[in-house]
């Protein structure tokens, strides 16, 4: 989000751990003791308590971005001291407060939690498993009646953050015209606190309350009493789930460490990749609940203070989706820290166990992840069904798109609105979403169509007859065509040959063969892949020997996306082999033409012809047709894994998906099925919180800044997560998730088997799903095996 000052955040972040640092958390057990309160009021200098309070009300008035990445590290470094139970909800619910008129007690009292020089617990929870304010008003916890002069509490409030440590609390009250909210000051007689400590010795406690009697100066507020509470508790939330993610963060990173110098059969226990793929399997629920906490503070800060039904569901939902995978990320990664540890982990001695407790609290307290999971999924926006059929005529338009504008000027919107019409008016509506690739002849027309407009290449400058989109403007044309259901053309001239001929190419190479990828006149397929060089592609054998002023090629290619409609070939070829692999490689154009090319389709499961292979038997080729210089094709393969490989990861599958499963839902009834619309909810976070990664990466993308390995995670959630809503898919399509891949659902619009079987594949193109988790595991987690 461009609001956000990045470098800000940064120094903020550095400036905590540097005060962290000055105190060993972690060998100060919590259960040793109650709050620092010299800590807590240093905490409180250092403006952790005001951060996210307005300035006008004494705050800094920094956000919350600016607090997450604050309380992350408080979570990494394991504060003991209760900063979201006892500072961050009372902040947060005194500042959101509309205070009675005339009293100056929520200003006195939030510039004293300001200060550090008072604690306040919030007193809300009146039954286990509650998660909104109002949810047992009537029935359980503290009831009030007035006095002259004075009000009676009578009642209990349980799990209160904070436990006897605190100055007071503030206690909601159901009165005869609705919920009050009051100042308890500790020590009310009538008051009892009945403390216990969390599992990880944070106080708390359940209060006991018997006809306390409290001044008419304490009430604090008696209107819209329950909306504040549940919007500081939903705050609250996203805030311990920064607790929870700096907590996983540092666990895996001290785990790797231990696996890095731990031997076992005369190895490091890093070596072995299935104790890799594990960590990276963890490492990913923790990146997926930071990408959803990110996501979620950027939506809420566009959103206006001014409370709308709307906004306060948007809020709701995303706190739920939060909790729900933070909860679930803090777990995994300190239950298996613990495992890979072995039997030192179990013990007090080792600080997995302070890492693991923490997680048990903050994953239980104010909801655990079954409950938001369920919470979101009765909130959440469900799909709504496609506008039209499908099968529909393109609207017809006279509105004139222009061919050249000034694209990166244009307002975002108003971009994607003229997108969004080009697509209606022209785009064939029988092939909107088809889960398959199309052949030339099929989509040929609609590349044309873009072809005569001048937006068939969108990536490309001006001068080479492309759009010249921004990095921001790119993501906004793909997204536009994934969600209209645009079908791919042969895109692979476009995305990749064309960005690496005016980046690696001479003169004459763009002269000669740009114009027939922008025109179709010419159709280019990738040689990279061969049998036994698909994820190792430096050993590809595929040989070109230098024959005078030709390169003479002999070998295969194999699974190469509909090669069989190619007019040409950009391919990898091995033009050195006494240098180290990598090294003897040439980046080689093929006219498929050529004597001695021939081709094989292979037919997919599915039954479609997607692949083809392709024979080269002594194809002689000019040697002018070298992109770069000769043996270093290397270089220019791995340009290709540049920005286009962030759409790999892209939602659109998933989400399309969800949809048809929504689809067959509602005609089946199953939506009032509990046991489906609780594996719905899960499947429904895990799309959401791909969304959500993929617009974290999104968004660097827009910023030109370079992509990092960290890409891995997201290719292998956004198939795997494909995968399983496919598997759900062809599950609930009873009979139909077991015809022929073409053949329709009930009416046709489901084509129930298509989403399984296409996630098979992706979960092998582009470096197999165990290849990236390799990567990751070495060039992010750091684990060497060496």
């Amino acid at each position: 989000m461009s609001a956000v000052d990045l470098d800000l955040i940064e120094a903020i972040r550095d400036s905590a751990r540097d005060l962290l640092s000055r105190r060993d958390q972690r060998q100060r057990k919590r259960a040793a003791g109650g709050v620092d309160r010299a800590y807590w009021r240093e905490l409180a200098e250092a403006g952790w308590l005001g951060m996210s309070v307005p300035e006008s009300l004494g705050g800094l008035g920094l956000g919350w971005h600016a607090l997450a990445a604050v309380i992350e590290e408080a979570g990494r470094a394991q504060l003991p001291e209760p900063l979201v139970g006892a500072g961050v909800l009372g902040a947060t619910l005194l500042a959101n407060l509309q205070p009675l008129s005339g009293s100056p007690l929520r200003d006195t009292l939030l510039q004293t939690l300001c200060d550090g020089t008072r604690m306040i617990g919030l007193a809300w929870q009146e039954t286990e498993g509650q998660l909104e304010a109002g949810e047992a008003a009537g029935v359980f916890g503290v009831s009030v009646t007035a006095r002259e002069g004075a009000y009676v509490l009578n009642g209990e409030k349980r799990h209160v953050i904070g436990g006897d440590d605190v100055d007071g609390w503030l206690v909601t009250a159901d009165g005869e015209h609705g919920t009050l909210l009051f100042y308890l000051e500790a020590g009310t007689p009538g008051v009892t606190v009945q403390p216990h400590a969390r599992a990880d010795g944070t106080p708390a406690c359940h209060l006991s309350i018997e006809a306390a009697i409290v001044p008419a100066a304490a009430l604090l507020a008696s209107d819209g009493v329950l909306d504040a509470v549940d919007e500081a508790l939903d705050y609250g939330r996203l805030m311990q789930s920064a607790e929870m993610i700096g907590g996983a963060r540092q666990v895996l990173a001290d785990t790797v460490a231990y696996l890095n110098t731990r031997q076992q059969f005369g190895k490091p226990l890093a070596s072995f990749q299935a104790l890799q793929h594990r960590l990276v399997d963890a490492a990913m629920q923790v990146e997926l609940a930071a990408s959803s906490l990110q996501d979620a503070l950027n939506t809420l800060a566009e959103t206006t203070h001014a409370q709308s039904a709307h906004q306060t569901t948007t809020r709701k939902v995303l706190a739920s989706r939060v909790k729900a995978r933070a909860a679930r990320a803090g777990l995994d990664a300190t239950r298996l820290a613990i495992q890979l540890h072995g039997a030192i982990g179990y013990t007090e001695e080792c600080d997995v166990s302070l890492y693991f407790r923490s997680a048990l609290h903050l994953a239980a307290w104010l909801g655990n992840a079954a409950a938001h999971r369920q919470r979101y999924g009765a909130l959440a926006d469900a799909p709504s069904p496609p506008m039209d059929d499908g099968h529909d005529a393109p609207s017809p338009s006279a509105e004139p798109f222009p061919r050249d504008a000034d694209w990166n000027d244009m307002p975002e919107a108003e971009f994607r609105a003229l997108l969004r019409r080009f697509f209606r008016a022209h785009y064939p509506a029988h092939l909107r979403h088809v889960p398959w690739r199309l052949h030339w002849d099929e989509i040929k027309p609609w590349y044309y169509t873009l072809s005569r407009q001048g937006w068939i290449a969108p990536s490309w400058p001006r001068e080479h007859g492309g759009m010249a989109l921004s990095p921001a403007r790119q993501i906004a044309f793909i997204e536009e065509a994934e969600q209209y259901g645009v079908a791919r053309a042969p895109d692979q001239g476009l995305v990749m040959l064309g960005p690496i001929l005016i980046r690696y190419g001479t003169e004459a190479q763009r002269a000669r063969f740009l114009p027939g990828i922008l025109s179709g006149e010419a159709v280019w397929a990738q040689g990279y892949s061969e049998p036994n060089a698909g994820s190792d592609l430096a050993a590809l054998r595929c040989e070109a020997v230098i024959d005078g002023d030709d390169l003479v090629v002999t070998g295969q290619k194999t699974w190469s996306t509909l090669a069989q409609d190619a007019t040409h070939m950009f391919m990898l070829v091995r033009t050195d082999k006494t240098v180290k692999k990598q090294a003897g490689i040439s980046f080689l154009l093929v006219d498929l033409a050529s004597p001695g090319v021939s081709r094989r389709p292979i037919r997919t499961l599915s039954g479609h012809e997607e692949f083809c292979e392709v024979f080269f038997d002594q194809v002689r080729v000019p040697r002018g047709n070298v992109v770069g210089e000769l043996n270093a094709g290397w270089t220019i393969a791995k340009a290709l894994l540049g920005f286009e490989r962030l759409f790999s990861g892209s939602p659109k599958h998933a989400n399309h998906a969800l949809q048809q499963i929504f689809n067959i839902a509602r005609q089946r009834g199953l939506l009032a099925d509990p046991a489906f619309t609780d594996r719905l909810a899960e499947l429904r976070l895990d799309s959401a919180d791909l969304t959500a990664m993929y617009r974290v990466f999104a968004d660097m993308a827009r910023a030109e800044r370079p992509l990092p390995p960290a890409l891995s995670l997201l290719k292998i959630w956004a198939t795997e997560t494909h995968e399983r809503l496919g598997a759900l898919l062809i599950q609930i399509a009873e009979e139909y998730g077991g015809v022929q891949m073409r053949l329709g659902y009930g009416d046709g619009g489901v084509q129930a088997l298509a989403p399984f079987v296409n996630a098979l594949a992706a979960t092998i193109f582009s470096g197999t799903n165990e290849i990236q988790r390799n990567i990751y595991a070495k060039q992010v987690l750091g684990l060497d095996g060496a």
